[in-house]
């Protein structure tokens, strides 16, 4: 196939692409929640959320796991905010322009206070980013040189490089603007002073982490309307869907799909479902034998079979995949081969590897939420068929995280909760010296193609880069992508000003519970 050809179909499979996450994300409209008169007359003092995973870590710049951002969404801004119809707005920022390539100017609004009453200026945005250089999130803000102070309203961001998703990653919650003067005070965790809606009250490990309303809130047209926002890890799924039909929570994340049935019938709850966007996948550390194999890797990838995984474990409430990026986000290409469900050729392959009949024992880690589980016992008898035989080993979320990050796991099962940053996808999971490249692949080939996505100016060639990057990473095999799970919610049916994105990093802030008179 000819290039000029080659780049057409993908221009095509782009829009497509585009316009199919657009129509999701419409579903969710956009929109800024309104909200009810200030004396909160109607509204119940409390939202409680039954989370499924444990909260770990508050820390914004210490963390990267989905359940603390979403914590910290309510006590935190960042600069600009992505909404969930694909937009960067400005946030904590009035305005922005970019100077030059390298050059942004930003604005920052007036009137601002973090939580302990202090104003908001440019140096807290200094301090934060520099911070945020000099430690683990320091790839949250890849392409940023330095930061200057203009005045107490505004700054100047330098950048090494045109980036494409640096004004996206400024959306992230670790790039969260924090308190210089609550750091330098020596307070014991000054990381939980910021601009947002609420205030942390309390967090007790394992059992719950509480947010009260503030009622000095910068922005008097979007303030927070609960009282009190409750998260409360409930790791079982039908222990959730219990709580919930007990109206012991308000709402159920993730609920068990086989037990929807109660709650649908309840006309006091209502289940939410939507395209989603969040990846499921197996994986290997490339840099333990056999793993560091190609064709096995391949032969594994040809020995799973992706709809029966999908109707074991979500019962058919997701989309195959077989290419590595996040379906719904910007350059997703669905027309790589890849290495679909074929035993016959599993077995080739295997043998092509030096293992012919495959007499592999392996150790597959998996964490304990749902649907770790479901996966991996489908797997485990489908690798059986090519002679490989799999020991599951169960750990938490955050456990199994840092062994991964260690090296210490042979397979592994893990998802990529992501709704824009295709630099987080690209960068964050295969790029050589990321942190979170847990399959510990390295290859200079794909680091140059994630640099040319990360700096291309021409939407067309950026694009061509990323077919081209996702053809290398599925061919070379460091994970099996499996599907993209169906973003599901319950919930009391008097939720209001909900947020939802189709990865799940939901934003609670203005959310409450109507009560019915």
């Amino acid at each position: 196939m000819s290039n000029r050809r080659f780049l057409n179909m993908a221009l095509i499979a782009a829009v497509i692409v585009i316009a199919a996450a657009v129509s999701v994300h419409l579903l969710r409209g956009g929109q800024e929640p309104k909200f009810p008169d200030a004396d909160n007359n109607g509204i119940k003092d409390t939202l409680v959320i039954g989370a499924a995973a444990e909260i770990n870590n508050l820390n914004l710049q210490e963390q990267n796991d989905q359940i603390n951002n979403i914590c910290l969404k309510l006590t935190h801004d960042t600069l600009f905010f992505f909404t969930n119809d694909g937009k960067v707005t400005p946030r904590l920022a009035e305005s922005y322009k970019y100077l030059d390539d390298n050059t942004i100017r930003v604005k920052l609004r007036k009137g601002v206070t973090f939580s302990d009453g202090t104003q908001l200026t440019a140096d807290d945005v200094k301090f934060t980013y520099d911070m945020a250089l000099r430690g683990p999130s320091a790839g949250v803000l890849a392409g940023l040189k330095s930061v200057e102070v203009v005045d107490p309203a505004t700054i100047l961001l330098h950048l090494g490089s045109y980036d494409a998703s640096f004004m996206l990653n400024l959306t992230s919650i670790p790039c969260s603007i924090q308190s210089k003067k609550a750091w330098e005070s020596g307070a014991k965790e000054p990381w939980l002073i910021g601009t947002g809606r609420y205030i942390f009250k309390e967090w007790v490990k394992g059992k719950s982490a509480s947010f009260t309303k503030r009622n000095d809130y910068w922005d008097t047209t979007q303030q927070g309307v609960a009282d009190e926002i409750i998260f409360v890890p409930i790791i079982d799924a039908s222990k959730r869907a219990r709580a919930l039909l007990k109206r012991d929570i308000d709402v159920c994340i993730d609920p068990p799909i086989r037990e929807l049935s109660p709650i649908e019938n309840d006309g006091g709850l209502k289940v939410f479902e939507e395209a989603g966007t969040r990846l499921f996948y197996f994986a290997f550390n490339v840099q333990k034998a056999p793993w560091d194999n190609i064709k096995l890797r391949q032969a594994i990838a040809c020995a799973i079979n992706r709809e029966e995984v999908i109707d074991k474990a979500v019962f058919g409430k997701g989309v195959p995949q077989t290419t590595v990026l996040n379906r719904g986000l910007w350059g997703f290409y669905d027309g790589i081969p890849g290495f679909g469900y074929d035993v016959a050729r599993s077995k080739k392959l295997m043998a092509e590897s030096g293992h012919p009949g495959g007499k592999i024992t392996a150790k597959l880690l998996i964490a304990d939420s749902t649907p770790y589980k479901a996966i991996a016992n489908v797997i485990r008898e489908n690798l059986k068929a090519v002679g490989v035989n799999v020991e599951i080993e169960v750990d938490t979320d955050a456990h199994l995280k840092e062994r991964c990050g260690k090296g210490d796991q042979e397979l592994y099962l893990w998802r990529w909760n992501e709704d824009q940053k295709i630099d987080w996808v690209y960068g964050d999971l295969y790029r050589s010296d990321s942190p979170f490249n847990y399959h510990h692949y390295k290859s200079k080939a794909a680091d140059v193609l994630i640099e040319k996505v990360r700096i291309e100016k021409d939407e067309r060639r950026r694009y061509k880069y990323g077919v081209e990057l996702q053809t290398m990473l599925v061919n070379d095999c460091p994970q099996v992508p499996l599907y993209v799970a169906n973003l599901i919610l319950a919930y009391n049916a008097g939720l209001k000003g909900e947020y939802f994105f189709g990865g799940g990093n939901h934003d609670w802030s203005r959310a409450y519970i109507e009560i019915k008179k």
